[in-house]
């Protein structure tokens, strides 16, 4: 691609991004949240939660009603134990997911060769499957755990949290 046409579209998108009129940012409370900076935020008031700057917990989701963010409640015991939690998901993940990453590519590079070999290529699929139900029955144990350590009331944030999930994060 040309050099002049590559910093065009560069300084277009810098542009495009900056100005909220093409940006779609939303407005609430003073702040300028996109879709792409909102989990940034998340996190960053995740990580300070656990810092003891913010005692409060996580920000209350929009549209929740019925009681408050099941993480606003937790007591000092609960933190610690959804951190441990957390600790030891993330533990599990790493290996895994790194796994189905490097299967996803010789994926790839089998598909992607002259007289791609079709049981080879479904070998591979069975043996990248196999991990990612692995993920996600470690994702699930661990939203299950996370709930045996909330009480009565905060299942009912919590829950109502998991029902409008798409899938495990």
């Amino acid at each position: 691609m040309n050099h002049k046409l590559l910093g065009s579209l560069l300084l277009t998108s810098i542009f495009v991004m900056a100005n909220p009129a093409f940006a779609g940012e939303n407005h609430k409370n003073g702040h300028h949240d996109t879709a792409a900076t909102k989990g940034h935020h998340d996190k960053l008031d995740h990580t300070a939660d656990h810092k003891g700057k913010h005692k409060e917990g996580h920000k209350k989701k929009k549209g929740h009603h019925l009681s408050p963010h099941w993480a606003k409640t937790l007591s000092d015991e609960q933190r610690v134990a959804v951190d441990k939690m957390h600790l030891k998901l993330d533990t599990q993940h790493a290996v895994l997911k790194a796994q189905a990453t490097l299967l996803q590519k010789e994926l790839n590079v089998m598909t992607a060769k002259d007289g791609a070999h079709q049981t080879a290529i479904h070998s591979k699929i069975d043996e990248l499957m196999a991990i990612k139900a692995e993920i996600m029955k470690h994702r699930y144990d661990h939203l299950t755990e996370m709930r045996d350590a909330l009480t009565e009331q905060q299942r009912i944030s919590y829950d109502m949290s998991i029902l409008k999930r798409e899938g495990a994060k």
